[in-house]
């Protein structure tokens, strides 16, 4: 039996080992620096130069394959450091994606799905991976593939909805395939597949996605679909704006005050918050003109309508509110107006217009100095072919200068 070592000579081996190892790190550590430095320049050279200084380091051969394969210098030799980084590194799935890209160039079906299968199998549950691998099964027509993965992308990273979407419509142009294999049900999603389908100007498309929201009557912020009303009358769909406004109202009851009654006027009386949208009052700057609504004066309830002109010539006040009607109907308006020191020679007044060709049907008579609270009553026919009104506060003629301040409340419009 050896007897046991001086506690001096095991101290002292013991630092020699540590002195080794750590000498052993330390030059790890700098031939990786070395390396990074190498590479850094993203020259093929440096590249290379790196991989001959850590060649157990995937990453460097991913990065020369990555060169190789964007200047078509050589897909041989670029499928060749793909497949070397994924030998060294085969829970990346970046390696695995951009590997099936070269195959994918060079046509070579069955290994590109290969490659992409395990890039999936790497990481599973990384959605910018599964987007990302459906689009090769999308493109390859392999959609029983390709829609679980997008929707799967969709439901952990919503934000992907921007590329996915596009990419799945120009794919399929079936917009009622893709609510019911891609799109998860999440109205926020949907959403946003009908705003791309507006942009594009899809409206059979975007009513398929509408009357799908409907359908499933799952509750989501009104304000979120208001861009499909602005783009409805854009298209001068006034029936389905008309219609798809009350579907909404239906499903949220805070929109039930918004709907037009015997008086077709909504918020005549300005005394609900403003939407902006839909059949409710829309409004935006106008020049010499500051609106807004007055809590403190009204005719009844209490706010009113507020115009304040400063001087400048000024033509319509930047308020409008759209009113579905029906063609060679007779239509009743009113509205009560006061006015405090208005100076001009031409003063405000409220015209009934065609809301797509702006053909006059009613203008009120003008308002000028001070005046308290009085009504103004005019009656009007719509023409054949018109089916929206827009209501909205204007000077004509508008040349002139104007100073002085108006209120208006409680409108009303109502077929006789």
């Amino acid at each position: 039996m050896k007897p046991p070592l001086h506690p001096r000579v095991r101290s002292a081996c013991l630092v020699l080992f540590c002195l080794g190892a750590l000498s052993i790190y330390v030059a790890r550590i700098l031939r990786v620096y070395l390396a990074q430095r190498s590479a850094v320049s993203s020259q093929v050279e440096g590249v290379e130069r790196a991989i001959r200084l850590v060649p157990d380091d995937a990453e460097f051969p991913h990065l020369l394959g990555l060169l190789l394969s964007a200047t078509d210098q050589d897909d041989g030799r670029a499928l060749a450091q793909f497949r070397q980084a994924v030998a060294l590194n085969p829970n990346h799935a970046r390696y695995w994606l951009d590997l099936a890209s070269v195959y994918q160039v060079t046509g070579d079906p069955a290994k590109q799905n290969e490659a992409v299968r395990s890039a999936l199998e790497a990481e599973p549950g990384n959605p910018e991976v599964a987007a990302e691998a459906a689009q090769y099964f999308l493109v390859d027509g392999d959609s029983n593939r390709a829609f679980p993965l997008f929707r799967q992308a969709l439901q952990q990273n919503p934000e992907a909805a921007n590329s996915i979407l596009p990419l799945c419509w120009r794919q399929t142009q079936d917009a009622g395939l893709l609510l019911a294999q891609v799109i998860p049900e999440t109205p926020q999603l949907q959403l946003a597949f009908l705003r791309m389908l507006a942009e594009q100007k899809e409206t059979a498309a975007a009513a398929t996605v509408w009357k799908h929201l409907i359908a499933v009557r799952h509750p989501f912020p009104p304000q979120l679909s208001f861009f499909y009303f602005d783009y409805l009358l854009k298209q001068h769909d006034v029936p389905a704006f008309d219609r798809d406004w009350r579907e909404l109202a239906a499903l949220s009851p805070g929109l039930q005050s918004y709907l037009p009654d015997e008086n077709l006027m909504v918020n005549a009386g300005f005394e609900l918050p403003l939407l902006n949208s839909g059949f409710d009052w829309r409004y935006g700057p106008a020049d010499h003109v500051a609106a807004g609504i007055d809590d403190r004066i009204a005719h009844s309830g209490s706010r009113s309508l507020s115009l304040s002109y400063d001087g400048g010539p000024a033509y319509e006040a930047g308020w409008a509110e759209f009113v579905p009607v029906l063609p060679n109907a007779d239509y009743e308006f009113s509205a009560w107006i006061k006015s405090d020191n208005v100076t001009t020679s031409s003063g405000p007044r409220i015209a009934i217009v065609d809301a797509f060709t702006g053909a006059n049907l009613l203008l009120t008579d003008d308002l000028l100095d001070t005046h308290p609270w009085q009504e103004i009553k005019g009656s009007l026919r719509v023409p054949d072919g018109t089916n929206l009104l827009a209501v909205k506060i204007v000077r004509a003629p508008a040349n002139t200068r104007i100073r002085g301040r108006v209120w208006i409340d409680d409108l009303r419009l109502a077929k006789k």
